[in-house]
């Protein structure tokens, strides 16, 4: 049973802006000693909890102030399922580089395109990059791994770390939240 304000702002939601690097993915990089080829990791647990969000029409951004190929291609994968193909899921948005640098005005835009209000956005990120975003948003949710002045100011903290399943915990929150049976799509 989730406490009243947590469950009044989560079944509000009907967007939702992810970071990078923290939240969809670990934050931990490694590079190859020989090739110096760059690699990042992410849970196949967090892709399920966006898929189940978009499956029940809620939109999905992934928003980073780096354009390293990465998010992109995380992207990609996600729009090239079936059901994104066919129509019946939305697609993932995704802003990086000099137009996810300021997440505030490139989520905003994205709002405002959708007619999706702040109120209505739930975001999670994890550290001051992330701050202005999840003060605007009106579910700010963070990874158990956070900053602590991030941490200060969201709705909800996941018992997940960021690339290792905290983007399930805040899909699964919104679903309950919403009254939806995360195995049938159904309300309960």
């Amino acid at each position: 049973m989730l406490p009243q304000e947590l469950h009044n702002r989560a079944e509000k939601i009907k967007a939702v802006a992810l970071d990078g690097d923290g939240v969809f993915f670990t934050g931990r990089a490694f590079i190859h000693p020989e090739h110096g080829e760059y690699l990042k990791e992410r849970s196949h647990i967090d892709g399920q909890g966006i898929s189940l969000l978009r499956a029940c029409g809620l939109r999905v951004a992934l928003v980073s102030g780096e354009a390293t190929g990465f998010l992109e291609a995380a992207g990609k994968k996600l729009n090239a399922l079936p059901s994104v193909r066919d129509g019946r899921w939305p697609p993932v948005a995704v802003f990086t580089g000099p137009q996810g640098k300021d997440k505030v005005v490139a989520i905003g835009r994205w709002l405002e395109e959708l007619g999706v209000s702040w109120k209505e956005c739930a975001a999670m990120g994890d550290d001051v990059s992330d701050f202005e975003l999840l003060k605007k948003a009106g579910f700010a949710a963070v990874p158990r791994q956070a900053e602590e002045i991030v941490k200060k100011i969201a709705h909800y903290a996941t018992p997940r770390e960021g690339g290792n399943g905290a983007i399930r915990d805040l899909c699964n929150l919104i679903l309950e939240a919403k009254g939806i049976d995360e195995t049938t799509l159904e309300f309960r």
